[in-house]
């Protein structure tokens, strides 16, 4: 099979482009904000759009790193769309067009995308469990509870289903390289990192909500609870690059940034974000064979509970005798009823409001009255795709070990990272929103390409790496190499 020549260049090249890019892609986003003009906004697309044509890393590093705001979306005439999906369907279309003019122009070279490797690539990895929530999602639009909320349930279906989806395949091919892999994790904790300094510096200046004798802090997010979501994925995942460094500067580096990060996750004062980090950090340390320092952070982590328990003991002791452990207990209690009542196709999309409330609600959870899910992963899965959902959960889990058994075993740590990060997510999910949030789903997903493409390469599986045919390892490289493929072939002919 023939495979096309990279053109010479320099080791540093290709991270300065992928850096460049980002750059690019961060100004242009900025820019969106300050003048949401018509014509610039076509600008602002046309000018993403040709960064992932000639260079698709780069579009795709600037995806995770934009998921803090996507309570900020860009508003023009009506329409809004949050940065990271004008960035998913901006790259789509840069990717496609890449595809396209490659198509045109090559002969001999002309990537094999046939059906069978389109079933391969299906097949293969984290594609079953991707594929049966795709299935789940098409058709509990068809068997909703309540079909007069379609709109809200279409809308849930295109931000955590179609859009993360079709991030993570496009991750899976384009970020195959490591060094872009590893670019793509440090613009993600950078960029939650700002966030966490804007929060911080708000809580300075008099900001955040006083709760409970607290005052808890929200930075770009419209509540602290998912604020706290947001910021346990990013602690964990830069606990574990720090464990896992060999240098002792770059250990630091991540150490501060996860540091800053867990600063910010402790003044939302979430008690389910907190444990959940907490475990994940220990889980960490475990896996990446500290086992040392995991028998260490326990009574550390115990002792850190108990301090934040004097200081904030209304708002960390009132978790049950009506707080809100009390409260999700009952509606776990309505959930199950829910359940009862549409067991094969749950109740749909983002329908669990218009089912609670008039049907199912506790009298003594009426002041969570307005609450639009379970405040349980599972529970959420059920109701929102059915069973067929659930089997796409044991298929996923399923892969998910079978991946970090490869990843523990080789010690790879931007894997090691993605594993404790999904790990504290998936452990405060049990008690709050898991994944039904456009925030989560990208950030899931995100997370899962990482595991992915790292127990791949621990795994050396050339057949998977391949997938795609030679042409797509070749493919998958910078501006520099498309640009000069098309220059020769224009010559040639």
């Amino acid at each position: 099979m023939h495979t096309e020549a990279r053109p010479p260049g320099n080791a540093w090249c290709a991270p300065a482009v992928t850096i460049a890019g980002l750059a690019g892609i961060a100004i242009l986003i900025g820019a969106a904000y300050v003048a949401p003009s018509l014509p610039f906004l076509l600008a602002l697309g046309l000018g993403m759009t040709a960064i992932a044509a000639l260079h698709p890393p780069s579009a795709l590093a600037a995806i995770p790193a934009s998921i803090g705001l996507v309570f900020h979306p860009i508003r023009y005439s009506g329409l809004e769309f949050s940065p990271a999906e004008i960035l998913i369907l901006t790259a789509t279309a840069g990717v496609a067009l890449r595809v396209a003019i490659l198509f045109l122009l090559r002969t001999g070279s002309r990537p094999k995308i046939t059906p069978r490797v389109l079933i391969h690539v299906a097949g293969s990895g984290f594609g079953p469990a991707a594929l049966l929530m795709l299935v789940a999602g098409i058709l509990s639009l068809f068997t909703l509870a309540d079909p007069a909320h379609r709109h809200e349930s279409l809308r849930t279906f295109r931000w955590v289903i179609v859009e993360p989806v079709l991030f993570a395949i496009l991750a899976r091919y384009y970020l195959r390289d490591s060094l872009n892999r590893w670019i793509t994790g440090a613009a993600y904790l950078a960029a939650a990192t700002v966030i966490s300094l804007y929060g911080l510096v708000l809580l300075l200046d008099g900001g955040g909500l006083s709760v409970e004798g607290v005052r808890r802090i929200s930075g770009t997010y419209p509540h602290p609870n998912a604020l706290a979501l947001y910021l346990e994925q990013p602690v964990a995942f830069g606990f574990a690059l720090a464990m896992t460094a060999r240098r002792k500067v770059v250990s630091l580096l991540w150490l501060a940034m996860a540091s800053i990060c867990g600063l910010a996750l402790i003044m939302t004062f979430s008690r389910g974000a907190l444990l959940g980090t907490a475990l994940a950090v220990v889980a960490i340390a475990a896996l990446s064979q500290r086992q040392r320092l995991a028998r260490w952070l326990i009574p550390v982590l115990v002792i850190f509970g108990l301090v934040l328990t004097i200081v904030a003991g209304p708002r960390m002791l009132s978790l049950f005798g009506g707080g809100s452990g009390s409260l999700r207990l009952i509606i776990w209690d309505s959930a199950i009823s829910m359940i009862r009542d549409h067991p094969i196709f749950g109740v749909g999309l983002d329908q669990f409001l218009y089912q609670y409330a008039p049907r199912y609600i506790a009298p003594e959870a009426w002041p969570e009255r307005f609450t639009a899910h379970p405040h349980d992963i599972f529970l959420d899965v059920w109701l929102s795709l059915g069973i067929l959902g659930i089997a796409a959960a044991g298929v996923y889990a399923i892969t998910l070990t079978r991946t970090i058994r490869h990843i523990i075993r080789r010690v790879c740590p931007l894997g090691l990272a993605a594993a404790g990060a999904i790990i504290a997510g998936v452990v405060h999910g049990l008690i709050d929103n898991g994944y039904f949030v456009p925030d989560l789903a990208l950030m899931f997903w995100f997370l899962t390409a990482i595991i992915e493409l790292e127990g791949m390469a621990a795994t050396r599986d050339t057949d998977q790496l391949g997938a795609m045919g030679e042409e797509a390892r070749a493919d998958s490289g910078g501006w520099r190499s498309g640009v000069y493929r098309i220059a020769s072939l224009r010559r040639a002919r």
